[in-house]
C-alpha cells in the first residue's frame, strides 16, 4: 500500500512524530499529545485524542475544529491540515 494511503491508525508514534515534524510542527511541552503548527496566516494545534485525531485551527481569533477518525489515511489528513481554517 502507498504510505501516503494507509490509514494514520497503521503508524508507529515515532513515524507519526516524524511526520509532523516535516510538516512543521513542534510538540507541546504541556501534552505529549499535542502539536502545534505554525504558518503565517494562522495555527493549527493537531491533538491526538483517544478516539480520534482533532485539529484547531486559530486565525486572527476565528477558531475552526474538525475532528478525524483514525481511520483516514495520512495524505487527507496533511491536506486538511495545510489547508487551514
Amino acid at each position: 500500500m502507498n504510505p501516503s494511503e494507509t490509514p494514520i491508525n497503521q503508524y508507529s508514534l515515532k513515524s507519526l512524530e516524524t511526520w509532523l515534524e516535516k510538516l512543521g510542527a513542534v510538540p507541546d511541552n504541556e501534552s505529549p499529545s499535542r502539536w502545534i503548527l505554525k504558518v503565517s496566516h494562522w495555527e493549527a494545534i493537531i491533538n491526538f485524542e483517544q478516539e480520534d485525531l482533532s485539529i484547531v485551527w486559530n486565525c486572527k481569533g476565528n477558531i475552526t475544529k474538525r475532528t478525524f477518525s483514525y481511520c483516514i489515511n495520512r495524505d487527507d489528513v496533511e491536506n486538511a491540515i495545510m489547508q487551514g481554517p
